[in-house]
């Protein structure tokens, strides 16, 4: 079975069959922001670019500290005039520390994620769209500072950065690296 496969699998099992009594918290939530990223380290060490990001994600908070979730999210790359969108799907995994009172909470992750592109397009010499590789495996890491209302409500701000660990290309060294801006709103769940 591919790596790829295995790790959706392992994801769906952690959130789906979780132990009720150990999940104090599960939750759904969309995000929707801007990304800043490049084409780097390799043939080609690309302009910076904005694009946009938004998505869905569902997470448990286990053990009152240990967050996961697994997110889909469309994801706009690439650098200079190069463009391409994803559909990425990161499993992410961290820690929460903060007020359990409804107060301020902040969040530190990690995880593993897949990109399947969608759409490219270039107006450089040296990238040909046509060679676009898939998937695209990333290592995204950030920083989510948030609140849950008395309600069930979070909103929160998140900012990570998404190293790509794979090409960008085919006969192409060059990966994509992105900083994602979001903001994230939210529903505890069951």
């Amino acid at each position: 079975m591919k790596l790829h496969r295995l790790l959706w699998l392992a994801a769906l099992a952690s959130l789906a069959y979780a132990d009720p009594a150990a999940a104090q918290t599960r939750f759904i939530a969309f995000s929707g922001g801007a990304t800043y990223g490049d084409l780097c380290c390799g043939a080609v060490n690309s302009d910076h670019r904005w694009g946009g990001t938004a998505g869905l994600m569902v997470g448990m908070r286990n053990w009152n500290y240990a967050v996961f979730t697994l997110e889909g999210n469309w994801v706009q790359k690439g650098g200079g005039t190069t463009r391409v969108d994803y559909i990425d799907v990161p499993f992410l995994i961290g820690g929460t520390y903060g007020s359990h009172s409804g107060g301020i909470r902040a969040r530190v992750y990690t995880g593993i994620g897949i990109a399947i592109p969608i759409s490219c397009s270039t107006e450089s010499l040296l990238v040909n769209c046509d060679r676009k590789k898939s998937p695209e495996w990333t290592w995204p890491f950030g920083v989510q500072v948030g609140k849950w209302s008395p309600s069930g409500l979070l909103v929160a701000v998140d900012a990570r950065y998404s190293l790509g660990l794979s090409d960008a290309f085919e006969n192409f060294i060059a990966h994509n690296r992105s900083w994602q801006f979001r903001l994230v709103v939210g529903k505890q769940i069951g």
